[in-house]
Parts: C-alpha cells; structure tokens; sequence
C-alpha cells in the first residue's frame, strides 16, 4: 500500500487512545468522524481513517447561499450544514449522502426564528444525534429528525453575540455552551437547556475595526446584507473578543479558546475548567495579538497550539499555561491542524508549512506557484495590470484536514491584479488536493466549481465535503473590473453551497479500508489498536452500506460483517490478553483474504 511506511512510522510514534472512535472526541461528542467544526473536540482536524483518492464529484447542493464551515457529519452518514440568506429563507439545513435536502430549519421571519447569524455556527452533533447552534441571539437544539428539542435566549443572560460554534462540555458531556464573540462562557443543560452556572466573563477589550467589507462581497443575495459587514469582521478576527471556536480536553474537560487581551498589544489564551462550582479560570496567557484563530490540542493533550496575527505559530502547556515555544511561520492567520504524529499545519498564504509539535521547528515549506503555472496559462501583462509578469498563483484556500497517510486542502490558482490603489488576486479555479503529508507533494487534484474559503469534512464512508464560502468568487465576478481581462480567466457566477466527491464505489473504500487493517494485522503491534478501532468502525458502515446499495454480494457481506464484529469483540480485550490480540489479528487477516 502507497503509504503504509509512513503510517506505520507515525503510528509507533503516536500516543493510546481511549475507549471512543477518537481519542479527541471529549464527552458528549458523537461517535463519527466529523462531529464539529475541525471535526472533534480537540480541534485537530484530524480523521483517523483510511480514505480513497479514487473520488469522484457527486452533487453541489444548496446553490446560491454561501457557508462558513464544511457539514458535520453523523453516524448514519447524513450531513448537517448553516447558511445565512436572512428573512424568509431556511438557515439549518439536513442532507443525506446522495444530497437530497431530508429537512430544513423554519424560514427566518423575526429574529425569534434561527436567523442568519446561524451560518458563523457548525451544527455539532451529540451522542444521541441531536444537533446543536447559535444565531444572533439564541442557542438552539435540534432532534436528528428536524424537531426543536430547546431554544434558549442568549440576550436573557446578557450574551450579546453568538458562540462561533459550540461545544459539549462537563465530566460526561452533559452540558453544551460556548464562548460567545463578546467574551461570556455559557453551559446549559444539554438535556433540556437550562443554564448550568453563572456566565462568566473573560477579561478583555474589544477587538481593532477591520477593514470594510468590498462592496461585492456576497453580493446578490449570497448572504443577507444585514449581517455581511458583521460576518466579514468575525471572519477576519477583528472587532470581536473572540472570533473562533473552543477546544476541550477530552480527558480534564478543560476548555481552552483564543481572545483579545487587556489592550490590543498581545492576546491571551485562557484555560477554564468546569467543576461542580462552575466555571473557573485556570490560566491566562498572554500571547501574540490578532489569536483570532481556533486552538488546537496535541493527541496526548499536553499542548495547546493557536496562531497569532501575522503568522505566529505557538504552543503553551495545557496545564500551566506556560509558553512552550513560538514560531514564526510568515503564515496566514488560519487555525492550525494538527496530525497523528503531532505534526502541525499551517496555511501560509502561497504555501503550505508543516512544523514539529514539540519544538516549533518547521519540517517543510511547500509553494505550490509552480504547480499552478503547469495547469494555467501565462497571459499578456496587459500594460502592468496582471502582475507577476502574467503568471499564475496557487494560494492555499481552506484549513488542512488530515486523514491516515493523505493531508486535504484547497488551491486556489489566480493572477495578481494590479489597480490604482488595489492590488489583490483575481480567483480563477479552485482544487481539491491530496497532498503527501512527508513533503506536501500534491498526489491528487480535482477541480470544484467556487471558491472554498472553509474547510473539508470526511464521513464515515470516506465522502468529501467541501462548504463553498465564495467570498473570493464574489469579489471577481462583482466587482467590477472582469472586462479588463481575457475572457478565459474571468469568473462565472458564485455557485455557492456545499460540493460532495465520494469514492468510485464503496468497494473501492472497502477495499482501501480492508489493506489497511491487513497491513496492520500484518505488523501485530499493540501501538495500532486504536487506528484499528476507528477503522474497523469506518469499515463496518462501509459494507452495510454498500449492501444496502447492491455494491457487493450479499453473503460475501454477511460473511465480512460476522469477521468484522469478531474482529471488534476481541479488540475490546487485546490490551490485557494476549490470546485475545492473537484473535484479532487473525480476524483481520481473514477479512483481507476474503476480499482482497
């Protein structure tokens, strides 16, 4: 198998995880692969599975609406993804795996309703399946089948922005909140939505006013008009105290998020606990101004990483709040992802960086202008009005999901343009990438029809969804300046929405999944149990569907259901018996003779 050096390397030098389909899923998470916004609770961005590059586009759903964040993904393979269109449109959309809309939330008609502030929130998905987001004003919760569960005001207790995403939090997962974009931390019941403790209030000021929003910024309905300057502001991490999403640690519940400081020199990182006495405050560090990005956990937990304005990459301990180490990266201020092996990475505008967790040393710099010039044109100059001599640029386009053996993102390739009192990129295409996750060698490329600027999440079944934020889209077809340039690289209209790529087949990523656990069981290493859990779980939803769908035989299935659940009871007592690991090795050995 292509990578299965590399993650035997990685694996050995990974830490154990815990009982849960991912270590970085805390309490109250569902069980899947994509249950937040960076997919679990420690922010990672990280799938612990085996996905296949023999995709294919599928469909592009919820055309002409824009969203911020990739679909949560649940257990059963449907997606949940907000928009922001305003009064008289839906905000919180269902889909299942072939993108057939299942329900919908209530069209916006007072702010009573979910309204369109909805779209800053990823819809994060509960261990019941139940679905959970904030608007402008009130937290909600959904049953999996579209019903209001609870909504709760938000104003009553003095929170005046919403949680940009909100997390489960407690010893087992039975409270849900946030941090609101004002600074106030929130918990309510996650069972009937009841406040849990006093709100408390992070010390801090108000965040530096950004620059405007362009006027051609999710134009034409793209986005409600009454929230685009607030979203464009949020987006960019300015005039709020807080701008991003918590991390919790899934073995102390700690909390950790990224906030403006006491004055605008420095930002600080907090770390709260939750105890029956309520919320406290274990530490704030001071660290670099402009954190307006999500923190992110280590796999062991013992470090917390963020970025600062300007490209600052650092790590603090997650227990004492010291600071670790800081790098500079010259990146962007995206939130970092971080892999197994405890490689973090970061977007850096026209590359991509992948530093070491434990030192801050950064292992690889990859620009992908090259690339780009391979696939696009150079044009005329123009008299100076297309830059860098009429060559192409790739930027990278959306935070890394990583997966085992394979890193996603987006490439955007565009050309610079140079106007009087403007310089910016005019977007010409965009790229799914698969990347090598040893140098950042693109592997794979498949075009999608917008721009990203979001993310990428990764379904039990090795489904890809990509959201279609179309800020950069909008600007070029908007704005007022295509007629200047060739009609080869001026923008169609923003599409918007959310786009799916899924494998060829489910037997191509049985198939994938299967060499997988045989390399695995091929080593025999106990370091391995937990990728063997997690893809044992991927690999039993992957064959009952692809029996439900008549993509495989039907007592072949059966027969590798049964190997499977074999399989998966011995690995629940391998760690202590050794019989029982022997067992289970060779229940994955007969699995990949029976179908490899």
């Amino acid at each position: 198998m292509r990578f299965a050096l590399f993650l035997l390397a990685t694996l050995l030098g990974s830490s154990g995880y815990g009982e849960n389909f991912s270590a970085r899923h805390a309490p109250g998470y569902a069980q899947t692969s994509w249950a937040s916004v960076h997919g679990d609770a420690s922010n990672s961005d990280y799938v612990p599975l085996i996905v296949s590059t023999e995709l294919q586009p599928q469909w592009l759903a919820l055309k002409s609406s824009t969203s911020w964040t990739a679909p949560t993904v649940a257990a059963d393979g449907n997606v949940y993804i907000t928009t922001g269109r305003g009064e008289g449109h839906s905000h919180l959309h269902a889909l299942n795996r072939d993108g057939e809309v299942l329900w919908e939330s209530g069209p916006q008609q007072t702010l009573d309703d979910l309204d369109a502030m909805a779209i800053v929130s990823a819809p994060i998905i509960d261990i019941d399946g139940d679905l959970y987001l904030s608007d402008s004003n009130q937290l909600w919760a959904f049953h999996s089948n579209g019903q209001v569960k609870w909504v709760v005001s938000l104003k009553n207790r003095d929170i005046n922005e919403p949680f940009v995403t909100a997390i489960f939090a407690g010893n087992k997962g039975q409270f849900v909140g946030g941090v609101s974009a004002d600074g106030k931390v929130a918990l309510f019941s996650r069972a009937d939505g009841t406040l849990a403790f006093p709100v408390l209030s992070l010390p801090g000021v108000d965040g530096p006013e950004g620059p405007e929003a362009p006027d051609a910024l999710w134009a034409d309905g793209l986005m409600a008009d009454e929230i685009r300057r607030t979203s464009w502001q949020m987006l960019r991490g300015y005039r709020y105290r807080v701008t991003n999403t918590p991390a919790v640690h899934s073995g102390t519940g700690r909390i950790f998020i990224t906030a403006t400081g006491t004055d605008t020199s420095h930002g600080q990182l907090f770390g709260i606990d939750v105890s029956d006495d309520g919320l406290q405050i274990a530490f704030s560090a001071r660290v670099p101004p402009n954190s307006g990005t999500s923190p992110a956990l280590s796999p062991d937990g013992r470090q917390v990483y963020a970025i600062g304005g300007g490209g600052i990459l650092y790590a603090l301990d997650s227990l004492s709040g010291e600071l670790l180490w800081q790098t500079d990266t010259q990146g962007q201020d995206a939130s970092p992802s971080v892999g197994l092996d405890n490689t973090v990475y970061v977007l850096g505008g026209d590359k991509l960086l992948a530093v070491d967790g434990l030192n801050g040393e950064i292992h690889w710099r990859k620009n992908y202008r090259e690339w780009a010039r391979e696939r696009h044109p150079k044009l005329w100059p123009r008299l100076g009005l297309i830059g860098s001599r009429g060559k192409a640029d790739a930027y990278v386009d959306s935070v890394v999901t990583v997966s085992n053996g394979l890193l996603w993102t987006t490439l955007l390739v565009g050309y610079e343009i140079n106007l009087p009192g403007r310089e910016f990129v005019h977007p010409v295409q965009t790229y799914l990438v698969a990347l090598d996750p040893s140098d950042g060698t693109v592997l794979e490329e498949w075009r999608i029809p917008d721009t990203s600027e979001g993310g990428i999440s990764i379904s039990p079944t090795g489904d890809l969804y990509l959201n279609l934020l179309s800020a950069q889209a909008s600007i070029g077809y908007y704005g007022g300046y295509q007629w200047l340039l060739p009609k080869s690289v001026r923008r169609p209209r923003p599409r918007g929405g959310v786009y799916a790529l899924s494998p060829v087949s489910l037997n191509e990523q049985l198939m994938v999944g299967i060499q997988w656990l045989d390399t695995l069981a091929t080593n025999q290493n106990t370091l391995f149990l937990d990728n063997i859990r997690s893809q044992l779980w991927s690999t039993r939803r992957t064959v009952q569907l692809a029996l439900q769908q008549r993509q495989l035989d039907p007592a072949l299935g059966r027969h590798v259901q049964s190997l499977l659940e074999g399989a998966s009871s011995r690995l629940d007592n391998c760690r202590e018996d050794e019989q029982a690991c022997a067992d289970l090795f060779a229940k994955l050995r007969a699995i990949a003779d029976a179908l490899l």
